[in-house]
């Protein structure tokens, strides 16, 4: 597991009867000069902290947004200048409602200073961020809202605007439609004035699609963020025209950062073209030439942003031989589709569009690669074809755009139909994995070393939601790292769910279950791992114990859901002897007498429990889960030698206890291994 190994010193038996001695004695009342606890000033040791997440999307009625939470900006540029998801795991992720608002508890680590909110859903913006600042987390809000928020991701340029159309095209001289704008502050929409970036004069005024839930709810489930496309989608994307058409394309959505262009041509069906040099260069039509969404109405955008509303678009017209046919397009020809990427102001000297960049083609036998680009689809006669920008992740949802022709059944004989589907609440849809290390000092009530050694317990666990944010299932991997003691200490967890509620199945890397169960005599479903520590810890080959657990009675809801490791704990010397972390209530096998005993200063009327502090006054902790965000990190893990006061190990750890957390959150990441 990468742990250092550390010594064990054995206590002598003198000690041992000294202090079962001293535990078996009657109740003591506290020394003078020990602290008054002050409940309102007690730290919880937590290495997470808890707020409010609030996030919401303008969304059609019903549809409900998949986002993940991140504590460092989910995207950065590559090589190529493309923006691309980088590889790191969520902290967090959830479900709107079906207003587009999600507004629940949310436990990041505490050394987060700005969340990013990454939803793979089409219709909604890319990455939203919210930033932590003096203890508070603030609403979510565009990325470019909050300074410093994306100091990792090039912005684009958002000045040197000319108040004229800008319609320069370099490169590849294409044909157009019509004109577009690119003016400052020159376009007004639901009463609010916008830059213009590239939107066509010939837009289909008053004639535009709905882009409702089900047609979002298509797409994320036809061309998935992560490239689970299926197989058979991936074809030539060209539209053959069977019959005489008038034919608009819309716009429907974009996930990506770079502003494309989109052309098209026209071709004989029965004579299509086998390289890109059989295809005139003023055949091509410039359709949109940004062909990306205006992502909101209540804020001026800047940088790469668009000019069009979802379901916008334009009517297409015939070309042949670099001459405008007209809006019909006659029987057996064709419509290819072309993308340029990122070719919208892209060009030196303030051009607006240049055609000599890279271009991938809807008919895969032109790309050169031999890959496809396109994915085309319909459902019923909805028909609408997706786009790969870059040679990337193939997931064809950078844009998608909807095809619509009168009649209908000109276009659609030949198309794969894809029948729409909506999870249920049975469905586990959204998965979240949390890592961490619990430490223990057993000699509760007393305080004894700080060495928080004598119970050394690793976990990952995994928790499955369904849409609707309850708990399906969790997998729980417990491994036993370490055991300090002389005490022959067990380990179990409690969850906060009825036994009758929960159905659980338990093995071990010992074979069978390795004797654990689920203890049969407490309410609250209550896990017993390890019934002596000893004899599984401080081996080469570590013990784990995998718990999955299903939900099956009543819905859980996150927010009532405790989130992993849950309530771990400890028996010492006897099971009615528990040491949990600080403020976490124990089973109901505790003998309550040990409460406020010793050196502990539980309160049950104050909700305080496992409180203790120092020889100085310091409050220090019995058991501490030190929560890791990413697996690698685990392997830093110095368990401290016996005795010897963690700080020791952890040179930043007091003063992060001193100050509450508020200063060296990430001490556990800093040992001095000695």
């Amino acid at each position: 597991m990468g742990v250092c190994v550390k010594l064990k010193m054995l206590v002598s038996a003198t000690c041992v009867v000294i202090l079962l001695a001293m535990i078996g004695c009657k109740k003591e009342m506290y020394t003078p000069d020990e602290p008054v606890v002050d409940p309102e000033n007690v730290f919880d040791f937590s290495t997470r902290e808890k707020y409010t997440l609030h996030v919401k999307y303008d969304v059609p009625e019903n549809y409900k947004v998949y986002f993940e939470v991140y504590t460092k900006d989910p995207e950065l540029l590559d090589a190529d200048g493309q923006v691309v998801k980088r590889d790191i795991e969520p902290v967090d992720v959830g479900f709107t409602d079906g207003n587009g608002e999600y507004n629940h508890k949310i436990e990041v680590p505490a050394t987060a200073k700005y969340l990013y909110i990454y939803s793979p859903y089409v219709g909604v913006p890319r990455v939203l961020v919210a930033e932590i600042k003096d203890g508070v987390l603030s609403e979510a809000a565009y990325p470019d809202e909050i300074e410093g928020a994306r100091s990792m991701l090039g912005r684009a340029d958002d000045g040197d605007y000319k108040n004229e159309a800008y319609n320069t095209i370099t490169g590849k001289k294409l044909s157009r439609l019509g004109y577009w704008k690119n003016a400052k502050r020159a376009y007004s929409l639901k009463g609010v004035t916008y830059d213009l970036y590239g939107r066509p004069d010939y837009t289909k005024v008053g004639d535009r699609i709905t882009v409702s839930r089900d047609i979002l709810n298509l797409i994320n489930q036809t061309v998935p963020e992560g490239g689970k496309v299926d197989p058979s989608l991936i074809r030539n994307g060209d539209i053959r025209v069977t019959k005489k058409a008038h034919i608009d394309l819309f716009l429907v959505d974009e996930t990506t950062s770079a502003n494309n262009t989109l052309a098209y041509y026209c071709y004989e069906t029965n004579n299509p073209p086998k390289k890109e040099a059989d295809i005139k260069v003023n055949d091509i039509v410039i359709a949109f030439p940004n062909a990306k969404v205006l992502k909101r109405h209540d804020y001026e955008p800047k940088g790469n942003n668009g000019a069009l509303e979802r379901g916008e678009g334009v009517r297409l017209h015939y070309y042949k031989d670099g001459k405008d046919m007209g809006e019909e397009f006659p029987e057996g020809v064709s419509i290819g589709w072309i993308i340029y990427n990122q070719a919208y102001r892209t060009a030196v000297n303030g051009n607006a569009l240049n055609t000599g960049v890279k271009h991938y083609f809807a008919d895969k036998d032109l790309n050169g690669n031999g890959k496809g680009n396109v994915v085309l689809f319909r459902s019923g006669e909805k028909v609408m074809f997706g786009f790969e920008d870059w040679n990337g992740d193939y997931d064809y949802n950078d844009v998608v755009f909807y095809v619509k022709a009168d009649p209908i059944e000109a276009i659609t004989p030949d198309i794969p139909d894809v029948k729409p589907t909506d999870p249920d609440d049975s469905d586990i849809v959204a998965e979240i994995t949390y890592r961490g290390i619990l430490t223990f000092e057993d000699l509760w009530p007393y305080r004894g070393d700080f060495d928080m050694n004598d119970v050394v317990v690793e976990y990952e666990s995994t928790v499955g939601y369904n849409q609707a944010n309850e708990v399906l299932r969790t997998i729980d991997n417990y491994t036993i790292l370490w055991s300090g003691a002389s005490y022959d200490n067990s380990f179990a967890y409690q969850l906060e769910a009825l036994r009758g509620e929960v159905e659980v199945e338990i093995s071990s890397s010992l074979g069978g279950n390795g004797g654990a169960f689920v203890d049969p005599e407490v309410d609250r479903a209550t896990i017993r791992l390890a019934n002596n520590v000893r004899a599984y810890a401080n081996e080469d080959e570590k013990v784990t114990f995998k718990v999955v657990t299903k939900y099956t009675g009543r819905k859980i809801n996150r927010e009532d859901f405790v989130l992993p490791p849950y309530n771990p704990f400890i028996t010492t010397s006897s099971l009615d002897k528990e040491v949990h972390l600080t403020n976490m209530r124990p089973t109901e096998k505790l003998n309550k007498d040990n409460l406020g005993y010793g050196n502990d200063k539980s309160d049950p009327s104050s909700n305080l429990y496992y409180v203790t502090y120092d020889e100085n006054g310091q409050q220090m902790p019995f058991a501490i889960n030190i929560a890791y965000e990413r697996k690698e990190d685990l392997n830093t893990f110095v368990i401290p030698r016996e005795s010897k006061h963690i700080d020791t190990y952890y040179p930043k750890f007091l003063n992060w206890v001193k100050t509450k957390g508020k200063e060296d959150a990430d001490w556990y990441l800093h040992s001095s291994n000695k």
